[in-house]
């Protein structure tokens, strides 16, 4: 049982690090479909209108973020909830969409 243990934990630990390595972050992910998107439009790289269009991008979603985190705002200061509970949901709630 020991040693059926202890394969079970090697295996584990190997399939954690594989994940953490083959991980790639979300701003990676948005920076690569940018990149993308502006090569879809015709845009050369290196180009000023390439990082113009990378940059119009990056501000479009950063806008997007802050709009999406001004509601949930509102929305908590007009929902009513009381407690302790209610106000960890709440909590919470705003750190998802303003973090």
């Amino acid at each position: 049982m020991k040693k059926l243990f202890i394969i079970f934990l090697i295996i584990l630990s190997a399939c954690t690090s594989y994940n953490n390595e083959n991980k790639v972050s979300l701003k990676e992910k948005q920076r690569d479909e940018d990149i993308q998107n502006c090569k879809y439009y015709g845009f050369a790289e290196g180009t000023s209108e390439y990082s113009n269009c990378l940059m119009k991008l990056d501000n479009a979603r950063n806008h997007s973020k802050m709009l999406k985190c001004e509601n949930v705002r509102r929305d908590n200061s007009n929902s009513g909830v009381t407690g302790f509970w209610g106000g960890v949901l709440l909590g919470m709630r705003e750190n998802l969409a303003c973090n």
